[in-house]
């Protein structure tokens, strides 16, 4: 798969987090140390903790100096943070993970006025949420992979999945239906499975991004569908709460489940034969990709979008078979 230049690999961003010091990581470089902004959705969550776990790993190498603004999954919070940043003067370099990058133009374009650089990590800024493109004139980069295309593979998964089934029951569980990142990977799934005959999907009542959540609504649809045989998920977290359900009910054998994020736990739960497949995130060689891309593009470097697709090292899924290669059996997860 192709790699950008930008792009830190696993085993170099572990390696690099050995050397770092934390907080202090750029405490003692000189007067042309970047200071970098990293504007988190919220703190306590593991995926934006491997974020800043790249980020820190980079500090020294770099000579820049990380500060972490975490938003609580407040979009308005988010928006005053940006802006409170840009009136100290003291940051030349954002990194944003949008909360909604609809409601954060405003902002990033008030710091690229005031020479801040700024670079989308996760999700992009601007009003199409889909899109890895740059929206907004004099973005320096936007690091990230396309809602649609993640639709498009857990689709994709759960059509393979029910191949050589007919009739196939397949139910997907949101992590929350109003959430427009949400609607836009549903649609495109839904789209792609409609053109499959033998597939009947149903939609399961949302999971909260919440094992718990989860794990009470998995066992609803369980008992309302037991000839079940695809439960899909776009979490993680989520799948453990399906999967828990499924054990419980003495499905899981027969039941092949789908999620998204490649976690620790999700690696080895498919290692233990408990999860079918798990769509791979990097978020640690993806926040590493996204505060080096800023600190090159402050200092006046050239720099370029990076599909963050590309960071994987055993493509698009964590499977039986991919996790059998050689850079698989390497591979436990970032987050």
């Amino acid at each position: 798969m192709r790699r950008s230049g930008l792009a830190i690999s696993v085993g170099a961003v572990l390696a690099l987090a050995l050397s770092a010091c934390g907080n202090d990581a750029a405490s003692d470089s000189g007067d042309d140390t970047i200071q970098v902004a990293f504007f988190s959705p919220v703190g306590a969550n593991a995926v934006t903790a491997a974020q800043q776990e790249g980020m820190r790993a980079l500090e020294k190498k770099l000579d820049a100096e990380l500060t972490v603004f975490d938003a609580g999954f407040d979009q308005n919070k988010q928006l005053s943070q940006m802006q409170d940043a840009i009136a100290t003067g003291i940051y030349e370099a954002f990194v944003v993970m949008p909360v909604n990058g609809a409601a954060l133009v405003q902002p990033t374009k008030e710091a690229i006025e005031a020479g801040i650089t700024v670079v989308a990590d996760w999700n992009n800024i601007g009003p199409d949420i889909d899109s890895i493109d740059i929206q907004i004139d004099g973005l320096a980069a936007v690091v990230a992979s396309k809602l649609s295309d993640q639709g498009r593979l857990v689709g994709e998964k759960i059509i393979e999945a029910c191949e050589n089934v007919d009739p196939c029951t397949a139910v997907y569980m949101p992590g929350n239906f109003k959430q427009a990142s949400e609607a836009v990977r549903m649609d495109t799934l839904k789209s792609l499975i409609a053109e499959h005959d033998n597939i009947e999907l149903k939609m399961s009542a949302e999971g909260g991004y919440s094992s718990e959540t989860s794990l009470k609504a998995a066992s609803d649809v369980i008992r309302a569908l037991p000839d079940l045989d695809v439960f899909a998920t776009p979490d993680d977290v989520m799948v453990g709460g399906i999967i828990q359900a499924l054990e419980d009910a003495d499905m899981l054998e027969k039941v092949k489940t789908v999620s998204v994020g490649a976690s620790k736990t999700a690696v080895k739960q498919i290692r233990d034969g408990k999860l079918w497949a798990t769509m791979v995130t990097m978020p640690a060689s993806e926040g590493a990709t996204s505060f080096e891309t800023a600190v090159r593009a402050a200092r006046g470097e050239d720099v370029e979008n990076v599909d963050s697709r590309t960071l994987s090292p055993i493509g698009d899924w964590a499977t039986v078979e991919t996790l059998s290669t050689p850079e698989g059996e390497k591979f436990t997860g970032e987050w």
